[in-house]
């Protein structure tokens, strides 16, 4: 009888201790996220000029993750959100953004994070002998650093990885540790 209440007790543990886990796993990436925009405690120099969809709801939100495309199946994007920042002078500096998507599993994230990287310019540079990827952590997530060389031979920051079925994508600019702090600021 004792061994029988044992075995039931080690049972009813392990159940108990398997749901615990698929609990804890669902807090980390849940299905309904808010992919809202960083708006406040940006690095200096960054002011946030639009959230979208929320600022305008007209528009696209799927030409913004055209370069997440290609080979890789990502399927649908159940949520999109861009936070476009100014951060230097207006005229003579490009804007930095976020996006942010959330699709429908980690394996869908990783075929963009995929697909973004296989870009034919990045291949290009490549090819050429320019190192235009390394690697960086970011809210303790390993990230994929990417020197994006501009028109004029300038570099600009972006940093992209995903937290399971969210991908998050930062361009930010000139100043690594800058970019850096924007891609921080995202709490992905």
């Amino acid at each position: 009888m004792r061994s029988n209440n044992l075995i039931c007790i080690l049972f009813i543990s392990l159940v108990l201790a398997s749901c615990a886990g698929c609990l804890e796993e669902s807090k980390s990436v849940p299905s309904d996220a808010d992919l809202s925009v960083p708006r406040a405690n940006l690095p200096e120099g960054f002011t946030l000029l639009a959230a979208l969809p929320e600022n305008d709801p007209s528009v696209n939100m799927t030409d913004y993750i055209v370069e997440f495309s290609g080979p890789q199946d990502i399927g649908p994007a159940n949520n999109i959100s861009v936070g476009i920042y100014r951060w230097g002078v207006p005229g003579d500096s490009y804007d930095a953004k976020i996006i942010q998507i959330q699709l429908s599993d980690e394996e869908h994230a990783d075929g963009a994070v995929s697909n973004f990287k296989m870009q034919e310019e990045y291949q290009k540079q490549l090819a050429r002998g320019i190192s235009v990827f390394g690697n960086a952590t970011v809210n303790g997530h390993p990230t994929l650093e990417i020197k994006d060389i501009r028109g004029d031979n300038s570099i600009r920051y972006l940093y992209l990885w995903n937290v399971g079925s969210i991908v998050a994508l930062v361009e930010g600019n000139h100043d690594r540790s800058k970019s850096l702090e924007l891609a921080s600021a995202t709490g992905l």
